[in-house]
């Protein structure tokens, strides 16, 4: 009798590594998200700005090169980003 199952083998093996690098690569953009939602600058004063203004300057920078950068990747491949629809 013949299974309707595949066999795990090399190439299935393979597969959900690289399913599982993607659901990490994913969770790990959900999480920046998260952290980025604990960031609030609207409370400190303008002397705690001034002081750590060129670090976050260079960290908005770097973060926005990094959204882009997979946005961009994401577009090369003809697909489109969307805003999620709301609830």
């Amino acid at each position: 009798m013949r299974s309707n199952t595949v066999p795990a083998g090399p190439r299935t093996t393979i597969d959900r590594l690289r399913s599982r690098e993607r659901l990490e690569s994913i969770a790990r953009l959900r999480a920046a998200v998260r952290a980025m939602d604990e960031v609030d600058v609207a409370d400190w004063d303008d002397g705690a700005l001034t002081d750590h203004l060129e670090e976050l300057s260079a960290t908005l920078c770097a973060i926005d090169a990094q959204v882009t950068r997979v946005a961009d990747a994401v577009r090369a491949r003809g697909f489109r980003i969307a805003e999620p629809r709301a609830a």
